[in-house]
């Protein structure tokens, strides 16, 4: 607990005796000047001054604790105010394009009610988001929880199926599940041996993956093609990746800093080898912030945090990478008829390119990325409907090199070569006739034929 200092105490003490010296009234009496009044006098002085000196004590012992639960309270309150003010502040605003850009502070407010529990609070203010932003199916589906629990259960469902049919974030998706009396995806088996009678198309998920579109992609290739369609859950932690905008930070900073006297001072009183800070990126981070700790704990956390957000920017892993990873790990399980294709959404790229959909080695393996077909990558809105038809026709595209075709050139085709995301919508969900017969006879399947082909 904390003290109250050793010269306030002596002096406290000091003024007590001096008192209990000096007095000559108690209760309007004369005390005699001898050694036993004395001693009684000073003693009766302290068993009433004494209490009052313990309270104050106490008093001066409470007072920090007091003062840090006050100032906790304070700062949770002023934090709802601010985050209040900045809400309404937007839900004013008389220029729409305005305050649309400024929206997340509704947001912010909103899950600031949401974590305490004020759902029904919460509610206006998501609607006021809502009226800028519609197309934010997280608040839409909290919404949609709001009307349920009022009991507006039609209304609830409503824009719970349209959350379920366009949100591309599982998270999402599970908030409104019970509101449409729906399971939760079960999960994919791990990795195992099977023996397929026959080809058969092993979807092999990499890394996080959206459940429920891997599901729905397994169900139209399989009607499609009338070729068995597994899913297999592979490999959660992948090898690092090949660029990474974290990678590109460390490098850009580490020469200044390193540089810097102060911190040369510090490795050295430390007795840290600056050329390792060179190579080891992880031991650059956890040493700046160390070293910031010494003199300002809220910048060490700042460059802590903002070192975590770049690793998750901008991450992008070489095909060769992980292609190599998959073989490994499938090796002692995959058999002759496997037909597997990897689906991530981690963002792939090789040698000769900023980026690509997906990379194929024929008659071994295929893996698509659907990063960049999502909504949030490209500045659209969320609409899984889309994210799905542009992983099939990236499917179709793949399949036909997995079984040793060449590229396509007839526009109506989802094989043919995109160069751009708008060039690959303008392909169709089905194949050329040529394209469609030579996997036919290939695989011995009769692929579905597009109405115009019939």
């Amino acid at each position: 607990m904390p003290k109250l200092s050793s010269n306030l105490h002596n002096s406290f003490l000091m003024r007590l005796l001096r008192s209990a010296r000096n007095d000559k009234t108690m209760s309007g009496h004369v005390i005699a000047r001898n050694e036993v009044t004395k001693q009684s006098h000073i003693c009766r002085i302290l068993q009433v001054l004494l209490p009052v000196y313990f309270l104050l004590i106490l008093v001066f012992c409470a007072m920090p604790f007091t003062a840090n639960a006050l100032s906790i309270g304070n700062t949770v309150s002023d934090d709802a105010a601010r985050l209040k003010v900045a809400a309404e502040s937007v839900m004013t605003q008389a220029n729409n394009v305005t305050a649309s850009s400024d929206v997340d502070h509704i947001w912010n407010y909103v899950d600031h009610l949401w974590a305490n529990d004020q759902q029904i609070e919460a509610k206006q203010y998501i609607e006021a988001g809502l009226s800028l932003a519609p197309f934010n199916y997280k608040y839409q589906a909290k919404l949609a929880l709001i009307l349920a629990k009022q009991g507006n259960n039609a209304e609830a469902f409503d824009r719970a199926s349209i959350v379920y049919q366009k949100s591309e974030d599982p998270a999402t998706v599970k908030l409104i599940l019970g509101l449409l009396g729906k399971d939760d995806a079960a999960p994919f088996k791990p990795v195992e041996k099977i023996e397929f009678a026959s080809p058969t198309v092993v979807l092999l998920t990499i890394g996080d993956i959206n459940p429920l579109l891997v599901k729905e992609l397994q169900h139209k290739i399989s009607d499609f093609s009338g070729l068995a369609t597994v899913v297999l859950s592979g490999p959660q932690v992948l090898p690092p990746p090949d660029r990474s905008y974290f990678k590109s930070e460390i490098k850009r900073m580490r020469g200044t800093i390193l540089a810097m006297p102060e911190v040369s001072a510090y490795l050295a009183t430390s007795k840290i080898d600056a050329a390792e800070l060179r190579t080891n990126d992880e031991m650059f981070v956890q040493t700046m912030i160390k070293f910031l700790e010494q003199s300002n704990q809220a910048a060490a956390d700042s460059f802590g945090k903002n070192m975590q957000l770049a690793k998750l920017r901008a991450q992008q892993w070489k095909y060769d990478t992980l292609r190599d990873y998959i073989i490994e790990k499938v090796k002692n399980f995959r058999s002759q008829n496997w037909l597997l294709v990897g689906v991530t959404e981690c963002d792939l790229f090789m040698e000769d390119s900023n980026y690509v959909f997906a990379g194929t080695n024929p008659h071994a393996q295929a893996i698509i990325s659907y990063k960049r077909f999502m909504g949030d990558f490209n500045n659209e809105p969320q609409n899984r409907k889309r994210l799905l038809a542009r992983l099939f026709k990236q499917f179709l595209s793949v399949f036909g090199f997995l079984n040793g075709m060449i590229r396509c050139t007839f526009p109506d085709c989802a094989r043919v070569f995109p160069r751009t995301l708008a060039e690959h919508d303008e392909k169709p969900e089905h194949l050329c006739n040529d394209c469609r017969q030579t996997l036919d006879k290939l695989l011995k399947i009769s692929i579905q034929k597009p109405e115009k082909q019939r």
